[in-house]
């Protein structure tokens, strides 16, 4: 009897972790937003066309890590960006362009060939770089005073922008559930919209960080 009774509450248990999966996250709790909140939402995406080199820190699966240097010009008027990967020698591993007529990959050596990495690299780029397409979804301020502007896309994903009161800012990614499976950190000082200091953490469908230091920009 002990021993139905266990498997019973135990089953209960699965079942309830089962429904907790399937039900979307409570959305964030915003007061209205000023107009001012919304001209603050692209704060966090550089204005203009500009080009930037970052040094770059790469963990991925397993725990392996590897330093590269990413190049990228970018024209958010155009929604265009074209990006280099490099080893510290200056040796060209990946090029790729992103414009209006979709992504062209110029150059790849393996293991930067793949579609899918091609595909997530320039979907990583796009999200640090040019802000999400047309008008925010919801705008303004949490309890704390922090800013929030959230864009939806056509997926179900959702793209939030955090800006605290100490100028630190966030980049969400979350999924049609609500969990979220992109974190952006952007430290200051910014140059011409950039952070100096850029943290990416992906949980799904394969966790990996990136930490992005900005070593030049221009113009």
């Amino acid at each position: 009897m002990i021993r139905r009774k266990i498997l019973f509450i135990g089953l209960l248990g699965s079942l309830f972790q089962i429904f907790l999966g399937c039900v979307p996250l409570t959305k964030t709790i915003l007061s209205p937003g000023s107009p001012e909140d919304l001209t603050t939402c692209t704060n966090v995406f550089p204005v203009g066309p500009w080009e930037s080199v970052h040094k770059i820190e790469a963990v991925i699966t397993g725990g392996v890590s590897f330093s590269l240097l990413g190049v990228t010009r970018g024209d958010p008027n155009k929604r265009r960006l074209h990006s280099f990967l490099l080893t510290p020698e200056g040796f060209i591993l990946f090029e790729g362009l992103l414009g209006e007529d979709g992504m062209t990959i110029q150059k790849a050596v393996s293991p930067f060939d793949s579609p899918a990495f091609a595909g997530g690299l320039m979907e990583d780029v796009k999200g640090l770089f040019l802000p999400p397409p047309g008008k925010p979804a919801r705008w303004g301020r949490t309890a704390d005073g922090t800013r929030v502007c959230l864009w939806e896309g056509p997926d179900g994903f959702e793209t939030e922008f955090w800006e605290a009161k100490d100028q630190d800012r966030q980049i969400l990614l979350r999924d049609d559930l609500g969990e979220v499976i992109k974190e952006v950190s952007l430290k200051g000082p910014f140059v011409n919209g950039l952070a100096s200091y850029i943290e990416l953490r992906a949980s799904k469908p394969l966790p990996y960080k990136l930490k992005m230091t900005l070593l030049q920009i221009s113009p």
